[in-house]
């Protein structure tokens, strides 16, 4: 029998992982020597992620840190997804391994994390990046990777009207104002949510930052603020599942969060610019414009070196266990 204790830390590295929003859409529940990973619909984003996709690839990144969590605890893992095909469960099973050692990428859970600032004029090495992108173990998922000045530039258009898109619509900028913590206290209460100071806000308090977000920050505004860090990128990487289904999106999350870490790894920052992904009539015109035919695009990132940012807050872990 594993020890409460052990099963408690690995769920603690789990919940490490990274959301929407830094929403945390998961539940966990612990039977014996067994993790079950549930997604919490009551964290959901029903304006941005009308469809759960963010969500799920959120559990994937969960899960991705569960198992590598596990096995540095020297713990083998046993994966089963069950459930209906749109409410999956995903059951890890542990069980002793003293030959699991630790994984390389264990230490780097707690140091990844998500940079919105802008990034220098440094490329990543070629070698690096055969090391970060298209793991062998990323079944049913894709990525293609843009990183020429031209190649990089081709995406401007689609992230800029993408931008405009959700930025003028009134539900969507209510909604990612909810999950702004516009001050440490508040961050710290809610143990979610998205740092101020991470968007490059001052810390104004709830009062003054609703005021700043809905009314003096227009579409264009923040389009031609992503377009600028777009460009100051070493490249942009847009993952995409063979199939467009929680599966596979749970599939995606585990595929981009060992991404993540090994970035963490090499000292490579990265961070989302999935407008065009988050809009659907955008997401079928990348699909048409780059012959992507039979590949769902739903995660483009920017990648390239810059400093740390203010580091997200996670909530009480024992806030997500299920009795």
């Amino acid at each position: 029998m594993i020890p409460e204790e052990s099963l408690l830390k690995i769920v603690k590295y789990a919940a490490k992982a990274p959301s929407g929003y830094n929403a945390q859409p998961w539940r966990f529940k612990i039977r014996n020597d067994t993790i079950y990973l549930m997604p919490d619909f009551a964290r959901t984003l029903p304006v941005s992620d009308s469809d759960d996709h963010v969500l799920y690839i959120g559990l994937g990144c969960a899960l991705e840190n569960l198992i590598i969590a596990a096995n540095g605890f020297n713990y083998a893992t046993k994966i089963e997804v069950t459930g209906s095909e749109k409410k999956p469960q995903i059951i890890v099973t542990l069980s002793d391994e003293p030959e699991a050692g630790e994984s390389e990428l264990f230490g780097y859970i707690i140091k990844r994390q998500a940079r919105r600032n802008k990034y220098a004029d440094a490329k990543v090495d070629e070698d690096l990046l055969s090391e970060l992108f298209n793991d062998p173990r990323d079944e049913g998922v894709r990525t293609k990777l843009f990183l020429t000045g031209d190649e990089i530039s081709g995406l401007i258009p689609y992230i800029a009207e993408g931008t405009r898109l959700q930025y003028s619509n009134k539900a969507f900028v209510d909604e990612l104002v909810s999950w702004v913590r516009f001050s440490e206290k508040e961050a710290m209460q809610k143990g979610d949510g998205i740092v101020a100071a991470s968007l490059g806000l001052p810390n104004t308090g709830r009062l003054i930052g609703n005021i700043l977000m809905k009314h003096f920050i227009s579409a264009d505004r923040v389009a031609r603020h992503m377009e600028q860090l777009t460009l100051a990128s070493s490249g942009l990487a847009l993952f995409m599942a063979e199939q467009n289904d929680p599966y596979h999106w749970i599939k995606l999350g585990q595929a981009f969060q060992r991404f993540g870490l090994k970035a963490a790894k090499y000292q490579v920052s990265h961070s989302h610019l999935d407008m065009p992904c988050g809009e659907l009539q955008l997401r079928r015109k990348l699909v048409h414009d780059f012959h992507l035919e039979g590949l769902t695009p739903l995660l483009l990132i920017r990648f390239g070196y810059s400093e740390p940012m203010p580091y997200s807050f996670r909530r009480s872990f024992y806030k997500l266990l299920d009795p």
